[in-house]
């Protein structure tokens, strides 16, 4: 896995103290039709996507567990299936919490310990307190909001300034886009890009200019908010 730290960024540590396992609220079926009534025929190119929107998703939460100690993930309305189970083979403890945004496709299979809350718009504030009250997430841990469903120039995410600012343990971001470049480097706000900041969804982390192949046209970055105190966590 290639360091995507960057040098600017400097040694990554995370220390946690020794806490229970978050206790998720009750819930019923494990899987979670986000609309039974939309069921498109097989797409050869659709599934190519999600192909490999997957395995970008798989290298953000292999560095995210494996080198940034990262063990609470916001799993925000992806429209691609197997991310707490690509999380749980890399941290079996770690927590997994998914947010179905209203009239999204699509089938969510969620394993037993994993909650699952509806909710729209991006880094809404009540959602993000509402997950931090309910013991969900700890906001004095380090976490990662994979806010990955695709967003065209016409529809940046919003409320990244409050994701960042209630961040106070630090945390990641992760977005992908059809925009143009310009569009997706500013939609990540006040998060600090890690290296090699914007890349084709394909082969990030590597930058553009180092993969002759053809990309998938969809673009992706990794956004990383230091931690500020008020807990346990050290960035350095």
């Amino acid at each position: 896995m290639t360091d995507v730290r960057g040098p600017e960024a400097g040694p990554l540590a995370a220390v946690f103290r020794q806490r229970a396992p978050l206790r998720a609220p009750a819930r019923g079926s494990r899987v979670v039709d986000l609309d039974a009534r939309t069921r498109a025929p097989h797409d050869p190119a659709r599934a190519e996507h999600v192909r490999l929107h997957q395995a970008f998703l798989g290298r953000v939460v292999d560095y995210l567990c494996a080198d940034a100690g990262i063990r609470q993930f916001v799993d925000w309305g992806c429209p691609v299936p197997g991310t707490a189970e690509r999380v749980r083979r890399v941290d079996p403890d770690a927590t997994v919490v998914h947010v179905a945004p209203e009239g999204t496709a699509g089938v969510l299979a969620s394993p037993d310990d994993s909650a699952v809350l509806p909710g729209d718009g991006a880094g809404s504030e009540t959602l993000l307190r509402r997950l931090h009250t309910s013991g969900l997430v700890d906001l004095d841990e380090p976490f990662a909001v994979l806010m990955t469903r695709t967003f065209g120039a016409d529809s940046p995410p919003t409320g990244l300034d409050t994701l960042h600012r209630l961040m106070r343990g630090g945390g990641y971001v992760a977005l992908t886009s059809a925009a143009p470049r310009a569009d997706v480097e500013r939609a990540f706000g006040p998060f600090l890009p890690m290296e090699p900041g914007v890349a084709d969804l394909t082969w990030w982390p590597y930058p553009d200019e180092e993969v002759a192949a053809q990309g998938s046209g969809v673009l992706a970055g990794l956004g990383r908010a230091p931690g500020r105190g008020g807990g346990t966590t050290r960035w350095r």
